[in-house]
């Protein structure tokens, strides 16, 4: 738990320290304040808009919650089947090399005329875009369970499902945190790619506005609220680890 925490705390202390050299860069050079406008100013605009920010912000967060889940759902289906069944294995790696090739902008619009331009669309780009960094940590995860133990669970002609449940789970529990660390930031960014293409609303939304608009500061409070969202993902899936996982730090200790 204290290593955790101190992970979060250096995140914050990083994000500090950019908003010192974003400060001191602006009266280094001189920028306009129309181009890029000051940590103060930003923070003006944050405080102006707070209402509407923080409803473009819930809609992003709910579309990449709701497609993280979904992407680790059907993550994990596939990574047990192919755990459990080589043929299976075999037969889908093709498929999905293909379906991670394919670029998610040129998906987003394929998906968008399935599903229209409301928050379902969204979530299925975010279910692609995270997709893939679950499905691998997984199957790494469920692969990795020690022999010994599998063989004593064959001993005692353990089913499948036990096997899963007991065993490989548990054992993938840390692959599977390293996955949402990797896909959190994947699925904030999925949510607001389709936010850019489709027009829902959300933070992509927003950024494409306050830009048509002129509203720098605006603009500016909105990219910085979408960055402060990974990195609380980031921290968040951090701390989630460190208590799901205490009983491993426990036993090997």
């Amino acid at each position: 738990m204290k290593g955790a925490l101190r992970v979060v705390l250096l995140a914050i202390g990083v994000v500090a320290m950019l908003v010192v050299a974003w400060q001191g860069a602006i009266q280094a050079t001189h920028v306009p304040a129309y181009l890029v406008p000051s940590p103060a100013a930003v923070w003006q605009g944050a405080v102006a808009n707070a209402a509407l920010l923080l409803r473009q912000t819930g809609t992003t967060l709910v579309s990449a919650a709701l497609g993280m889940l979904s992407a680790a759902l059907l993550a994990g289906v596939v990574a047990v089947g192919f755990t459990l069944s080589r043929h299976a294995e075999a037969a889908a790696t093709p498929l999905l090399l293909a379906f991670r090739s394919a670029p998610v902008a040129a998906v987003a619009p394929l998906i968008m005329l399935a599903t229209g331009r409301g928050i379902g669309t969204s979530i299925a780009v975010v279910t692609v875009t995270s997709f893939f960094p679950l499905f691998v940590n997984l199957r790494r995860g469920l692969a990795s369970v020690d022999r010994g133990a599998l063989e004593l669970f064959h001993l005692h002609n353990a089913g499948l499902l036990q096997q899963v449940v007991l065993l490989r789970f548990p054992s993938a529990l840390p692959y599977l945190f390293t996955g949402l660390r990797v896909a959190g930031g994947s699925a904030v960014l999925g949510a607001m790619l389709s936010e850019w293409i489709t027009g829902a609303r959300g933070l992509g939304n927003l950024i494409l506005e306050s830009a048509d608009m002129r509203e720098i500061e605006l603009l500016w409070a909105a990219v910085a609220v979408a960055i402060l969202l990974g990195l609380s993902v980031f921290s968040l899936t951090t701390l989630s680890e460190a208590r799901a996982t205490r009983w491993r730090r426990a036993g090997q200790a």
